[in-house]
């Protein structure tokens, strides 16, 4: 135990004394002789200022600014956005037709129970199965009207725009 000890120490004295004959110089560390300590001018006062700089600090006699200040909004660079990127323009399936409303309401003489959806985004199908054609996506927080039993894994269902279709049970609570 002693031996591989002393050979761990002797390998890395080993080390040190390559990098230090051979290694960059510029990366050596250097000994920094301290700096004198000196000692800080004494921060005058406002009387001190005034009577330096003449009545009405930082202004002329008259009351105007010297001709060498520098106005403040002259040094501020204005705020440009640049990289704006192009407008937004409708997809083309959707291009002439307006967004539908984002909390409509369900259609006239719905009865319920009404369910809201609580997946991000869940395919509405025309049929009880996955193999059935999606005819919309619902978005999350969508409030729907429940055409038939709610208890199974597909409930059939109303949309608030008036469209019937088939949504998975697990993505359904009822609303509150």
């Amino acid at each position: 135990m002693i031996r591989l000890f002393l050979l761990i120490v002797l390998t890395l004295a080993g080390f040190v004394l390559l990098l230090n004959a051979f290694g960059d110089p510029v990366a050596r560390p250097v000994a920094k002789t301290p700096a004198p300590v000196t000692e800080t001018p004494p921060v005058p006062d406002e009387a001190t200022l005034s009577e330096a700089l003449g009545e009405g600090a930082g202004t002329g006699a008259d009351g105007t600014p010297p001709a060498d200040l520098v106005q403040v909004t002259s040094q501020t660079p204005e705020q440009i956005q640049r990289f704006p990127g192009p407008p937004l323009e409708p997809s083309p399936e959707y291009a002439g037709r307006t967004p539908p409303p984002a909390a409509a309401a369900l259609p006239e003489g719905a009865q319920g129970p009404f369910m809201v959806i609580t997946g991000n985004r869940v395919n509405m199908r025309a049929g009880p199965s996955t193999s059935d054609a999606v005819l919309t996506a619902l978005d999350g927080g969508t409030q729907v009207e429940a055409l038939g039993p709610t208890g199974g894994d597909w409930v059939n269902i109303r949309t608030p725009g008036g469209q019937s279709g088939y949504v998975s049970g697990q993505f359904l609570r009822a609303a509150n």
